[in-house]
């Protein structure tokens, strides 16, 4: 099993595997299945291989995370840990300026309990967590990318999401901080055409791997996500 064999039509956009251990950006406007991409893509990998998994959510709470995947037809697997805010709060009774490393710490944790089968990663959503940092750009920047290069060291396939506060279009080349940290950058977007509106997938860029940097539509299936060629 590959990454990319976890979603239909995911294998005609890359010609070889998201490369393990490297850090991914999955970016998009809200209602673009940031999540369910995510989540679809570790919970079908992990159910074929011998590995284990952490999905920190800080935006919902496990069980509205997971009815929202099963409304999309999208498994968990038992592989699959899921984290969410109020983890954090039980063990922390307040959240200092320092919550990068409370989060790596309980990571590397995580890994410590299950061993070196634990092999993925998913924080969502960057957004959140800023929202809960008072840090300047530039030394959130640097915590970044120390946090990241801990986890290429713990050889980690990590998946960061990001949602972008603004609808951007397909010609919208636009990419934070955490574009340059990133090996890997999976946009997902709306592409509206007179009165009809697609989602869409685009690699912009993944390294170490070949695949197109055309957009791709990707729906709901009763199967989970389903990526397919179509005309934009």
């Amino acid at each position: 099993m590959r990454f990319v064999d976890t979603i239909e039509g995911l294998n005609e956009v890359f010609e070889t595997d998201i490369p393990k251990n490297s850090v991914v950006l999955v970016t998009g406007a809200a209602g673009t299945l940031k999540s369910g991409f995510t989540f679809q893509v570790l919970s079908n990998y992990l159910e074929q291989k011998d590995e284990y998994g952490l999905y920190i959510t800080l935006e919902q709470s496990k069980e509205n995370h997971l009815q929202n995947m099963d409304s999309m037809g999208i498994a968990l697997s038992n592989r699959l840990h899921i984290s969410d805010f109020s983890d954090y709060r039980v063990l922390y009774d307040d959240f200092s300026d320092d919550l990068l490393s409370i989060l790596e710490e309980n990571i590397l944790q995580f890994k410590k309990n299950i061993g070196e089968k634990c092999t993925c990663i998913a924080i969502d959503s960057l957004g959140a967590l800023y929202s809960l940092l008072d840090v300047e750009p530039r030394d959130l920047r640097k915590s970044m990318y120390k946090m990241l290069e801990t986890f290429r060291r713990e050889k980690f396939t990590t998946f960061l999401i990001l949602e972008e506060e603004k609808l951007s279009g397909m010609a919208d080349p636009s990419t934070g901080m955490e574009g340059y940290l990133a090996d890997g950058i999976i946009e997902l977007g709306l592409q509206l055409k007179g009165n009809v509106a697609n989602r869409y997938l685009r690699v912009r860029k993944m390294r170490a791997s070949s695949h197109s940097m055309e957009p791709w539509i990707l729906t709901v299936s009763d199967k989970g996500l389903k990526v397919y060629k179509g005309n934009f």
